[in-house]
């Protein structure tokens, strides 16, 4: 089973979900969207507030599932000469399955910024 791991995430969006079991994310890192984009309705991520580079086997983190999934680009207009920029920003509706520590961790595909967990990597309580 592949669980893709979502990285940077605060403290405090993580206590959220765990308090009310269902949270809303809206994730702007490259990482963060590009694995989201990956993963489909009803798919398992691994949500840790380590960042990509801190991520090591026995990460703490909540696994959940995605209810809801919208990536779409965002336009920003900076000044009226009509500046502006894009942005790929994905939308998660999550629902808490666990809390959980990664046993451990793989780096997948050629840009190696999704992070696969196997079922069994898993420790729950």
């Amino acid at each position: 089973m592949k669980v893709y791991g979502i990285t940077g995430i605060s403290r405090k969006v993580i206590d959220e979900l765990v308090e009310h079991g269902i949270k809303s994310v809206e994730l702007r890192s490259s990482q963060n969207v590009l694995a989201a984009s990956r993963a489909r309705e009803g798919d398992l991520v691994f949500l840790t507030p380590r960042s990509q580079d801190e991520l090591v086997p026995g990460a703490e983190g909540v696994l959940a599932r995605i209810l809801e999934k919208n990536v779409s680009l965002h336009r920003t207009a900076f000044s009226e000469d009509a500046e502006e920029r894009e942005m790929l920003v994905a939308r998660l509706k999550l629902s808490l399955v666990n809390i959980c520590r990664a046993a451990d961790y793989e780096r997948t595909g050629s840009c190696e910024v999704v992070f696969s967990f196997r079922a069994r990597a898993f420790e729950c309580w």
